[in-house]
């Protein structure tokens, strides 16, 4: 039975590459150059970092401390929203729960957001800057809980600087040839009050990209039971597939739905491949530290005494360009006596090459089975 289990792994596998992303459309952000401009005709402060082979990121501390876009070859792969003095896209920080007693930004009764805006955008402050090296930034606010019990006095620091491709030294990849830029990031949080917070915040780091992709995530073992999609609308059936040793979700943009990975089911890894505006692709990769026995506070309505998770993945609901999805991290509920912060690290690496290539990357970084996963349209 085990056997014919992988048999019919490989047939929806093989079907999916057979006409991968056969009718995908790119669906392009911004670019770097344009959104500098607005900022500084507008007057706007931004940081811009640039690795050896040019490619960059930028953060603008006004916009949440975002880093709002990212250029890879001459394009912006992080989604980024067209009317740029929005301020929205890219990667930041939020707190979760969500919603619930504890949350803070969805109201209690789950229709509609609270006022976040001391959040997000928030009064984000450089604490530390070094040109093209490292970059830290901080925003302090208060709010009360939904459930009017905690009073929140809170600073979410955001630190961030250039990191290194993981493959340099691996004699088999040296001969590739791609685009790559990484990100070493840090967010910590801290409990400015006098009241303990015990297991009832935690951090939680999100990138948005163009849709029109496909999020692979390795799991310890491909059951159903390692993800849930309650959080909205059920995620339809056909945008999940099942790998030999992953998952694969659909990203489309224009329907809402979310999925979410438990922590005893995942590697800390997550990728979204999808096709570049010059027919190569991309792909970006998060790694994080994952406690498979922890509390994890974020979680579906219909389930709020359940262990949240600690991935979330999810679509949004407009047509493009506003359409866009999310590649989202949690950490566990941290432990937040007075006066104390917890920080929750993260690597980004972004790569834009050949589709092959880009198979064997996700081979070593990934899952070993990454040139197996099924990539949809």
């Amino acid at each position: 039975m085990k056997q014919i289990f992988w048999i019919f792994l490989a047939i929806i596998a093989s079907a999916c590459v057979s006409n991968l992303f056969a009718k995908s459309q790119a669906v392009t952000s911004p670019d770097i150059g344009s959104i500098v401009k607005v900022l500084k005709d507008q007057k706007i402060d931004y940081y811009l970092f640039s690795n050896t082979q040019n490619n960059k990121f930028l953060v603008v501390p006004k916009f949440g401390g975002r880093i709002l876009a990212v250029d890879l070859g001459g394009e912006n792969v992080f989604w980024t929203h067209p009317d740029i003095l929005r301020g929205q896209g890219g990667q930041r920080s939020w707190i979760s729960p969500e919603g619930g007693a504890k949350g803070f930004i969805l109201r209690p009764d789950w229709k509609g957001n609270r006022d976040f805006s001391m959040l997000d955008p928030g009064h984000y402050k450089v604490l530390d800057f070094k040109n093209n090296e490292y970059l830290s930034l901080a925003n302090t606010f208060q709010v009360t809980s939904n459930d009017g019990q905690e009073n929140y006095y809170l600073t979410l620091t955001r630190e961030m600087k250039l990191g290194q491709g993981p493959l340099l030294e691996e004699p088999q990849f040296k001969s590739l040839k791609y685009q790559f830029l990484g990100i070493d990031f840090v967010h910590k949080l801290k409990n400015n009050s006098q009241k303990k917070l015990d297991k009832i915040l935690a951090l939680w780091s999100l990138i948005q990209v163009p849709p029109r992709g496909t999020m692979i995530v390795p799991v310890e073992e491909v059951v159903r039971e390692a993800w849930r999609g309650n959080y909205f609308e059920p995620i339809p059936d056909e945008y999940v597939k099942a790998n030999p040793d992953s998952f694969s979700f659909y990203v489309e943009g224009s329907r809402r739905y979310k999925v979410g990975l438990r922590p005893q089911s995942v590697k800390g890894i997550i990728s979204y491949l999808a096709r570049a505006k010059d027919n190569d692709f991309f792909m970006i990769i998060m790694t994080f530290p994952v406690k498979p026995e922890a509390p994890y506070v974020d979680r579906p309505r219909t389930e709020q005494q359940t262990n949240g998770d600690c991935i979330q993945i999810y679509s949004h609901l407009e047509e493009a360009p506003l359409a866009f999805g999310e590649m989202e991290c949690h950490s566990w509920g941290l432990e937040l006596p007075p006066g104390s912060e917890q920080a929750f690290p993260i690597k980004i690496y972004i790569y834009k090459a050949s589709l092959e290539i880009l198979k064997k990357i996700g081979s070593r970084l990934v899952c070993p089975h990454f040139d197996k996963a099924c990539l949809f349209k």
